[in-house]
């Protein structure tokens, strides 16, 4: 059966204790009381039995979880594949992490603190109400059977009434501290989502980053792979003579001219080869360094 909320249904007629003698008056006030009482301690206990059955689950729930989350790195440390180690010290950290989400749970929803809250209620409520049953009790004992008088039914009403405000006082607390307790778990959860964002955009931020160099460095070393291109310029002394340009141990290339030009040259140091084929010949020894995606310039002097 679903739990009622704590609430005035109906008020009493305006006229219920006009012209009506003490004797019929006083059992309709204790009745009253009496109702209220129950009907309040009633809630708080039915609220008891939900708030402690979830806040004994959570504890049992967070310190198994501790207890795995605490044990598994002792089995990750006496495995002997990596990818062992690996899985039982992530296994630990996921449990941990739930441990913890699931206290933070408890406190948020307020499921330990409202238990013992509603504990602390519900028992000065009780013990207000034996309280009121032991005065109303003695005092009807201490008239020793006389009748009552109109007097004596307004004492009676005052004691029930001083305890319905004891009641609502009471309520009122209780109400005022779960207010109280509501907002603080929002907040937290507030900060806690803040902070988690906070979190996953430096986490978003260090990928990108990551990611960017990544990027850069796999298109440095593409750009690394690239061919060069050599450019000779020949400086002849008179007229342009005759020569041969080998490169490495490619064949030579008989040449007549000024600038020399070969393209998709491998990156690196080369050897540069020229001879003259006329008199006086000459011989001239050059190590090129080629760089990539990039033309390497040369001058050779021929006939100084």
């Amino acid at each position: 059966m679903a739990k009622q909320d704590i609430s005035t249904k109906e008020l009493s007629k305006w006229d219920n204790y006009k012209d009506r003698k003490p004797e019929e008056t006083l059992p309709s006030i204790y009745a009253h009381i009496e109702t209220t009482s129950l009907e309040m301690c009633s809630w708080y206990w039915t609220s008891i039995r939900t708030k402690r059955t979830t806040s004994l689950v959570a504890r049992f729930a967070a310190f198994l979880l501790l207890v795995l989350g605490t044990t598994l790195p002792i089995f990750a440390a006496i495995q002997v594949e990596a990818k062992d180690k690996l899985l039982f010290t992530q296994w630990a950290v996921a449990l941990l992490a739930i441990a913890g989400l699931t206290q933070v749970a408890d406190k948020v929803f307020g499921w330990s603190s409202g238990w013992m809250r509603y504990i602390t209620t519900v028992t000065t409520m009780e013990n207000l109400t034996r309280a009121f049953q032991m005065e109303w009790a003695k005092y009807l004992v201490s008239k020793n059977g006389a009748p009552l008088e109109t007097s004596d039914a307004k004492a009676l009403f005052d004691l029930a009434q001083a305890l319905e405000q004891e009641l609502t006082k009471l309520q009122a607390e209780e109400t005022t501290k779960w207010v109280a307790e509501f907002n603080t778990g929002i907040s937290l959860l507030d900060t806690l989502i803040k902070t988690q964002r906070e979190e996953t955009d430096k986490k978003l931020e260090a990928i990108r980053t990551g990611l960017t160099a990544q990027e850069t460095s796999v298109k440095a070393e593409e750009k690394g792979r690239l061919p060069g291109s050599l450019e000779v310029t020949i400086a002849h002394k008179g007229e342009p003579k005759r020569i041969k340009i080998t490169l490495d141990k490619q064949e030579p290339v008989d040449f007549l001219g000024y600038v020399w030009a070969k393209l998709d040259v491998p990156v690196g140091r080369h050897l540069l080869k020229i001879h003259t084929s006329s008199e006086p010949q000459h011989a001239i020894e050059r190590v090129i360094e080629i760089k990539p995606d990039s033309t390497t310039r040369e001058q050779i002097n021929i006939g100084e």
